[in-house]
């Protein structure tokens, strides 16, 4: 009798503990499970960076530090330095130091006479080594010169791990960027909007005394991939491809780079295609304590080196108020190009190409009074 009690109330007590454990089965069943963080790409490039200049974040970043052969890019640089010493103004009588460079070349005839607009055209569309080497010469007097020379200016906008040997990016020994150092020359190079523009060129018409040719930009995802703007490229045997890149889309520009890659132009789309798919987001009041914060004139943090192959880590600096579309706009307080393009709903190229006056579109001055596009 005692049995049969003893087991009618165990008997009892499952029916109890599963008419309370069904329910919260069915509930466990209803709650959708935690979506996985998006993977980020894996890319072939040994080192990379991909910067949002609009909120100072780094998208992606894959041994930025890591020194690697530039090749081509380092035109970026001589560019700026031909840009600075004296705007596209000018002529250069071509001596046959400068012809004597492998391909790609124009290719120059020593004694004739070149402007040094159609010269860094040639430089920046064409990647043209001969080009390099008389626009170098023409700057500074000699090479030795101006290799000083792009090495000082090169410590001047922040970089802390290159070396140039060449105004042109052949293979020497000793020289070395990293995807940090090249993002602050490729960010200084199209922020002045002339040579953005030549960036951004597809085709150029070129005359010497060689003859007419149309020189064709080697971007080959210009006019082709969505947005795609300003670049240079590069290629050598030793340093495989090399590329800076910036792509505009509704007015949110990215900035890439990608060093020692085997492919560049998948890595690019494959890092550009993930950087617009996951944007953060913009601060639209200065009172806002969650929100990214922009690098001052939207340059990448000269201390920004996070751990992870990716980050989403904001940089110092504050971000303006949202301002209503005007004629012009008067530059307050951690304003940068980028935030204020994207708060008065313009792209950045527009807004640099409607201000040619700036002196340094990277050092923006509070009261400055800048013209909308």
């Amino acid at each position: 009798m005692k049995s049969r009690c003893a087991f009618g109330r165990w008997f009892a007590l499952r029916i109890c503990i599963s008419c309370l454990l069904l329910p919260l089965a069915a509930l466990a069943a209803t709650v959708p499970a935690k979506s996985p963080t998006p993977a980020a790409p894996e890319v072939d490039a040994r080192s990379a960076l991909l910067f949002d200049p609009a909120s100072g974040r780094i998208l992606y970043q894959k041994d930025p530090s890591t020194p690697h052969p530039p090749a081509s890019t380092v035109k970026l640089l001589t560019a700026l330095l031909v840009y600075e010493h004296g705007g596209l103004n000018g002529n250069v009588t071509v001596e046959k130091a400068d012809t004597e460079v492998e391909p790609s070349h124009i290719p120059l005839i020593p004694g004739e006479t070149v402007s040094v607009h159609d010269l860094v055209y040639a430089l920046l569309i064409g990647s043209d080594n001969d080009a390099a080497m008389a626009l170098a010469r023409h700057t500074s007097g000699s090479v030795p010169a101006f290799l000083a020379l792009m090495n000082a200016r090169a410590v001047q906008l922040g970089c802390t791990n290159s070396s140039f040997k060449s105004p042109n990016g052949l293979p020497m020994d000793g020289q070395y960027t990293t995807a940090s150092d090249l993002l602050k020359i490729f960010q200084a190079v199209i922020a002045i909007p002339e040579l953005r523009k030549i960036c951004s060129t597809k085709e150029f018409h070129l005359t010497t005394q060689a003859g007419s040719r149309i020189i064709d930009n080697h971007n080959k995802l210009l006019g082709k991939y969505d947005g795609m703007g300003p670049a240079k490229t590069g290629w050598t045997v030793d340093s495989r491809h090399t590329y800076a890149a910036a792509v505009d889309r509704d007015g949110r520009e990215l900035q890439l780079i990608v060093l020692d890659s085997k492919n560049k132009w998948n890595d690019a789309e494959e890092l550009f295609d993930y950087g617009f798919a996951h944007l953060p987001p913009l601060k639209t009041s200065p009172n806002s304590q969650n929100s990214p914060a922009p690098t001052p004139a939207g340059i990448i943090a000269q201390n920004t080196t996070p751990d992870a192959e990716t980050a989403d880590s904001p940089a110092p600096g504050t971000a303006p108020a949202s301002t209503p579309a005007n004629q012009t706009y008067t530059v307050k307080k951690g304003d940068t190009l980028a935030v204020i393009a994207h708060h008065q709903h313009c792209t950045l190229s527009a807004l640099l190409q409607a201000n040619p006056q700036l002196p340094n579109p990277n050092l923006l001055k509070i009261g400055q009074v800048l013209t909308l596009p």
